[in-house]
This record gives C-alpha cells, sequence and structure tokens, in this order.
C-alpha cells in the first residue's frame, strides 16, 4: 500500500524515523472507491464489472479480492482485445488493480488473424498428443457437453443454420483425425462439409420416464462420433411437454472449459440474431489453432523454454510415496468410476471467491491446492504427494499470437509437489505453496512442450517419469456462460460424456467449479481400487479442510505480502519476513 506524506519523519541524527511512519488503513484502501480517470480505465472498469459480475469498479479494486481468477483473466483479456487494447496476462498476478495496469496497457497490434477458413493439417498440440498416447478404448467416445433447455421450444432449422456458422467461423470444430501410413493425422474438413444433422427426438410419458428415456437416448448420441470422419459435434433436441432439451456434444479433442465459455456465448448471440431473421455475425476470429500449433512447435526449440529444463529436473527430482488404495486391479475402466461431491454454502463460496485472497494474496487455486495438501497429509500421513495440475493452457508466451476467442483443445497437464511439511503454522504453509505455484514457468505450459515437441536431443536428459495418481482442474465459474434470452442450463442429464470401456487417466480425480453461486467439488475414484468408505473419509477431510482455510483467511487481521507480490524471483520467503521485520 502506498501512503503519500508531505515529509518523511525524520530522527534527531537525521535518519529516517521508522517508528514514526503511519501504519497504512487496510480497510479504507480496500473499500474506497475512485472513479477512472480516462477513457480506457472507465473501459476496463466496465469490463471487469461485466466479467466478475459486480456493480461498481474502482480503478483501486483488487481483481482477485473482486472474484476473479485466471479463467475470467482470460475472458478480461478477451473482451479488451476486442476494443482494440491487450495486456500481458502474467502483470495480472502483478499488478491486480486497474490503476496499477493502467501503464501497461497497450493498443492491440492493427495486424488482425486471417479470417478465411482454415484448411489442411494441424500439428497435434501437448495435450492431444497425451490423449492419443494413451491409446484410450473408445477414442471416439471421448467428449464434452453440455444440455440446454429451452421452455418455448426450439427452432431446429436454427439450431442446424447456427452450428453450420459456428463450425466455418470456429476452425477446430471441422477437425477430423483419419490414420495415414499408421500415423494419425489432424485435419480441417472443409466447409463444403459443414453439414450438421440436429436429430429431434419426441419424448413422451411420464416426467420421471421421460427423464430415463432421454438419458439413454443422450448415451446413444454420446457414443456417435467418428473420429475419421467427423463432424466432431454432435446435437440432440429432445421435445416434451415443458419444452426442449438441447444437447450439444464436442469430442474433447478440439474443446475445452474456456472453449465451452467462447461456443456457448457465440451460440446464444447467433440463435438470438437468427430468430430476428438476421444475418449471422460474429466478432473477427483471432488466431487459428492451427497456427497456435505452429508457433508453439517453433517454441519448443526456443532458448527461452530451454532454459525450464533445470526447473522441471529439479522438481521431477524429489520422490515422494505411491498413493496407497485399498485394492489393486489391472480393471481400469471408466466403468468402474464413482463421484462424490461436497458442496459449499452460497456465503462460503462468497468467501472462497473474495474475501479469503485479502489475507495473502492469493488466487482460488492457492486455496484450494493448500486443502488439497492438508488432506492428502491426514489422509496417507505423507507430507508430500504429486500431482497433475490442469491449466487453461492459454498462456501468453508465443508474440504476436491471440488465441482468445479460440476454441481448441488448449489445456496443459504437469506435475505439481504438494510439500505440507509445515502444515503446522497455517499461514506459513498458505504463502509457501502459493510462492510454489507462482514460481512454476508460464504456469506449467512448457511441460508439456518440453515433453511432447522438443527433440530428445535438446531435452538435456530430461526424465518424464512421474506419474500422479491424482489430478486436479478448477474450471471456473459457470454462472455467467448462460444468461439472457430463453435458454437456461438444463437440469437433465447429458450422457455419459467418456466410454464406460475407456481406460481411467487418473486413480482419483478432483474438480472444483462455481454452478448457481455455490462451489462445488467433485471426486471421481476407481470403485475396485477404494472402497466407499475410504472415499467417504477423504470427501470429508477435504471439505473440512477447504472451509478451516476459509475461516483462518477472513479472519486474518493485517493483510501479508510474499516475494511474488514485489516481483522478487530470487527473494526467499525468510529473506522477504527478516526484511519486514526490520522496517
Amino acid at each position: 500500500w502506498i501512503i503519500k506524506l508531505d515529509q518523511l519523519p525524520m530522527t534527531a541524527n537525521g535518519k529516517v524515523d521508522l517508528k514514526a511512519l503511519p501504519a497504512p488503513d487496510m480497510e479504507a484502501n480496500q473499500t474506497a472507491y475512485e472513479a477512472p480517470r480516462d477513457e480506457v480505465e472507465a473501459l476496463f472498469c466496465g469490463i471487469w464489472e461485466d466479467v466478475l459480475g459486480v456493480s461498481q469498479v474502482g480503478i483501486h479494486d483488487h481483481f482477485f479480492f473482486l472474484g476473479g481468477d485466471s479463467i475470467k483473466g482470460i475472458q478480461m483479456a478477451s473482451r479488451l482485445t476486442q476494443e482494440g487494447w491487450k495486456l500481458d496476462m502474467k502483470l495480472l498476478f502483478q499488478y491486480p488493480t486497474i490503476a496499477e495496469l493502467r501503464p501497461y496497457i497497450e493498443e492491440a497490434d492493427l495486424l488482425t488473424a486471417d479470417q478465411s477458413p482454415v484448411e489442411g493439417e494441424v500439428i497435434l498440440t501437448p495435450i492431444q498428443r497425451w490423449f492419443f498416447e494413451r491409446n484410450f478404448s473408445s477414442q471416439h467416445h471421448w467428449n464434452q457437453s453440455v444440455m440446454l433447455h429451452a421452455a418455448n421450444g426450439l427452432d431446429e432449422a436454427l439450431v442446424k443454420q447456427v452450428l453450420e456458422q459456428m463450425m466455418t467461423h470456429h476452425d477446430a470444430l471441422r477437425l477430423v483425425y483419419p490414420i495415414e501410413e499408421g500415423r494419425i493425422i489432424q485435419r480441417h474438413r472443409g466447409v463444403d462439409e459443414n453439414d450438421v444433422a440436429v436429430d429431434v427426438i419426441e419424448v413422451q410419458g411420464e416426467r420421471s420416464q421421460q427423464i430415463q428415456q432421454v438419458e439413454k437416448l443422450a448415451n446413444e448420441v454420446q457414443a456417435s462420433i467418428s473420429l475419421t470422419e467427423g463432424p466432431l459435434v454432435k446435437p440432440a433436441i429432445f421435445r416434451t411437454d415443458h419444452g426442449d432439451h438441447l444437447l450439444l456434444v464436442v469430442h474433447h479433442l478440439v474443446i475445452d472449459g474456456v472453449s465451452w465459455r467462447i461456443f456457448l456465448e457465440d451460440f446464444m448471440a447467433l440463435y438470438e440474431q437468427a430468430k430476428r431473421g438476421e444475418e449471422l455475425t460474429l466478432p473477427e476470429k483471432t488466431h487459428s489453432f492451427q497456427a497456435y500449433a505452429q508457433k508453439l512447435t517453433e517454441y519448443a526449440v526456443s532458448d527461452e523454454l530451454l532454459a525450464e529444463r533445470d526447473y522441471w529436473k529439479k522438481v521431477l527430482g524429489h520422490l515422494t510415496a505411491p498413493l496407497q488404495k485399498d485394492h489393486v486391479t489391472e480393471d481400469q475402466r471408466m466403468l468402474h468410476t464413482k463421484t462424490i461431491r461436497f458442496t459449499l454454502s452460497e456465503e462460503e463460496t462468497r468467501s472462497l471467491l473474495t474475501e479469503v485472497h485479502e489475507a495473502y494474496h492469493t488466487e482460488i487455486n492457492d486455496i484450494l491446492l493448500t486443502a488439497l495438501g492438508l488432506t492428502l497429509k491426514e489422509w496417507t500421513g505423507e507430507d508430500r504427494h504429486f500431482i497433475h495440475l490442469e491449466g487453461h493452457g492459454r498462456e501468453d508466451i508465443l508474440p504476436a499470437v491471440n488465441v482468445s476467442r479460440t476454441i481448441g483443445w488448449f489445456t496443459s497437464m504437469y506435475p505439481v509437489l504438494l510439500d505440507l511439511s509445515h502444515a503446522e503454522d497455517l499461514s506459513y504453509q498458505i504463502k509457501l505453496l502459493k510462492e510454489e505455484l507462482r514460481h512454476i514457468p508460464n504456469k506449467g505450459i512448457g511441460y508439456g512442450v518440453l515433453k511432447y515437441l522438443t527433440p530428445d536431443k535438446m531435452k538435456d536428459g530430461l526424465a518424464f517419469d512421474v506419474t500422479p495418481d491424482i489430478s486436479f482442474n478448477y474450471l471456473g465459474q459457470f454462472d455467467e456462460q448462460i444468461g439472457g434470452g430463453e435458454l437456461s442450463r438444463s437440469t437433465w442429464q447429458a450422457g455419459q460424456s467418456l466410454s464406460p470401456e475407456s481406460e481411467k487417466p487418473h486413480a482419483l480425480d478432483i474438480v472444483g467449479f462455481v454452478e448457481q453461486g455455490m462451489f462445488q467439488m467433485t471426486m471421481s475414484y476407481h470403485q475396485l481400487e477404494f472402497e466407499e468408505q475410504t472415499m467417504e473419509q477423504f470427501k470429508d477431510l477435504l471439505e473440512k479442510n477447504v472451509k478451516a482455510l476459509i475461516s483462518h483467511c477472513v479472519s486474518q487481521d493485517e493483510a501479508q505480502i510474499t516475494p511474488s507480490d514485489v516481483g522478487d524471483d530470487d527473494l526467499t520467503m525468510d529473506e522477504l519476513e527478516k526484511l519486514m521485520d526490520i522496517f
């Protein structure tokens, strides 16, 4: 915090009297509203209000204290780009207020992405190579999906028109994966092949019968995609006596969580245009998934990326005990997966998204991963565990490449060591894990690039032999995805996105998200490996630790900073605390 003084208090010896310096008024600094000082700041405030869902943003409001996270940061950057401005997303963590960011906001480059349909082959990205490396059974049935509800019904002709327009605009939705000479090729279908079949099914009977019938039919749609022939987008409309349910199934190879936000926003906009009989138009395309994959391949041999090798060697050099399971089995099929969950109240969720971060200048993953680490420590008795952390993967590592409005599978997945050896001092432990996460180069995207795209001779002996049993992914807040218009999220089941015959990649998959104003965390485990009682204990511990961290952080009287808050990568936590003690 900065306090302006007319003059510094001095001692009789002519030195600054540190004890006479006024203490910062933390509450005043956090709550005082200051209006934007120019048009750019006014634009920024408006974008933050829309993206964060708050009524008024001042130039000194903290992005993460208002409920922001890295996914909302992407949405903000996309909106900013559309308005002709750009911001390096890395700066948001160091300068989380509009006033601090203002000197770094630049006019966007006048050069725009090619707006013509993309054709030809696309280099497989690291996460796609991971997918094919696993050689899953039923590879064609590995989807993501959404079920929407239209109380007043849907016009299937308009749905078809909208989806075909989207597949023309969002080139990755036209990708297919033929096998040529024993090799999987990623290639675009032509726009002339953009014929989307919209199945319309009349559903009869009592409501409970309708729900069962729709789930059965949804499973058939989920299993119907052909990777070699396409299309990888499958819609179906289920007509009922209380409105229509629209199932949208997209193969995971061409979509991810951030892409769904783009997909749904564009679908809603185009459907409203089509209903009004208007020409279907979308904002300009950002750079294609094809261009991104090519640039990522060039990045794979860059000095910037190769400089990360020492970091990953150090991380992967740690030894951890394997995750103990109740049973051992060779049957890894998804059909044995069971999912349990806990849900926080709206008040607890608000605290988790906002108030919690004031204590240590954290973001939500810092808190959730600390809670997970504490839980694993209690559950297993071990201080250290490797997990696979999934991120959105849209990091600012490629100059002159903007994918803020590009649909595709960008996800990054990389090993993270959760070291909870300081759990007895919760404050220190939170700050320590926060700093460890901040020191991961470019939020881990380089790990997959090094593993899958960098030539072996340039890997400098780097081994990729850590295979965590646990994956973690925070998907963000879904409430803003579907708002306005006549479509809302359906409560009916969308069917099985992953084939029951497909292999489960991790023994335990943990996913967090916010929906309908409440934070939820799901835990998917293998029933042949873990007893139900074991996993219920794990779930209860995790819920307890998330709530304990919320209470701890909210109860702190003063905000504490860590080295990453002052932009010093070399300063250690202990060194900073000694400096703070001096002052």
